[in-house]
């Protein structure tokens, strides 16, 4: 199902795929990762499905998510871009990759975006809002207004300490989100943010200051595009474990937790930005705990 288009209610969901593969070891990307946490839920039989036994490397994919609602044609996260300067992300650095010409085979030219919903604005999350033209980055998607969270967009400005100190990040804001921000492309909004009545974003901060997280709704059917609230179906099973990239590690569980019980609560389909093949999930109740059950 991940890998195809599908409908929530009278709403269109397709998966646009940058990259998959393997990408960090397991007990660098989730703090606290250990062979007991694999051994209580399963053992190898149900992990394995989510990282290279051998290496000991998590599965991760690197997408966007294409949403068309009756009215507008929206993108949730954009990647991490072609030509971008990213030194201490090797695997992000430089790409040249067919990401737009997959978005226009589902249909979509880039002058076609309504919307471009970011969840939070990290390197491999807002990449594709910009590309460069005769030397000049310049937005993406030129009819588009690109909705950002305003206490993460005030987070990653250039000058605050806290987020300069992130090397991860370093150039992102500035090629990649203020050439938006520069041609009056970009909403901010603070508290919550509806789009065509039927997405609804709010913010599920930890990973980030400003993460959002983007319910959809339609004809009774219900589903949340859960940007980094959790980067495995590993945390599904054990919420507690982390991810190292968290900026408030507690913050973030709680925040993971409460999505989790919420789409157990809605029966609501879990659209993460980076969960491994078949990508979209269902999360159920199973003995005290819970388990993600693929969507198909």
């Amino acid at each position: 199902m991940g890998d195809a288009t599908f409908n929530v209610g009278d709403v269109q969901v397709t998966r646009i795929e940058e990259a998959y593969g393997p990408t960090f070891p397991l007990d660098m990307m989730f703090v606290g990762f250990s062979q007991d946490i694999v051994d209580d839920h399963g053992g190898g039989a149900e992990f394995s499905k989510f990282y290279e036994v051998d290496t000991g490397m998590v599965l991760c994919s690197i997408h966007s998510w294409l949403v068309r609602t009756p009215q507008s044609v929206v993108l949730i996260d954009t990647c991490c871009g072609n030509g971008k300067d990213r030194p201490a992300m090797p695997t992000m650095h430089q790409l040249d990759t067919p990401f737009i010409d997959r978005l226009a085979a589902a249909g979509v030219a880039p002058e076609d975006v309504d919307y471009v919903v970011c969840t939070h604005l990290h390197v491999d999350h807002v990449g594709w809002n910009t590309h460069l033209v005769d030397g000049e980055w310049v937005p993406t998607f030129p009819n588009a207004t690109y909705v950002m969270n305003s206490t993460e967009f005030d987070f990653w400005k250039p000058g605050n300490p806290a987020s300069a100190a992130i090397e991860i990040n370093a150039g992102v804001f500035e090629d990649s989100v203020l050439p938006a921000f520069d041609r009056d492309q970009v909403d901010l909004w603070d508290g919550d943010r509806e789009i065509d009545g039927v997405l609804h974003l709010e913010t599920a901060t930890g990973h980030t200051p400003g993460h959002a997280v983007a319910w959809l709704e339609s004809k009774g059917e219900r589903a949340v595009f859960a940007g980094d609230s959790m980067h495995s179906p590993m945390q599904v099973y054990e919420p507690s474990l982390g991810c190292a990239f968290d900026i408030d590690a507690a913050a973030a569980t709680a925040a993971r937790r409460g999505l989790l019980e919420t789409c157990v609560e809605r029966g609501a389909l879990l659209l993460p930005a980076h969960f491994a093949s078949p990508h979209a999930w269902n999360v159920v109740q199973k003995g005290d705990g819970l388990a993600p059950v693929a969507a198909g």
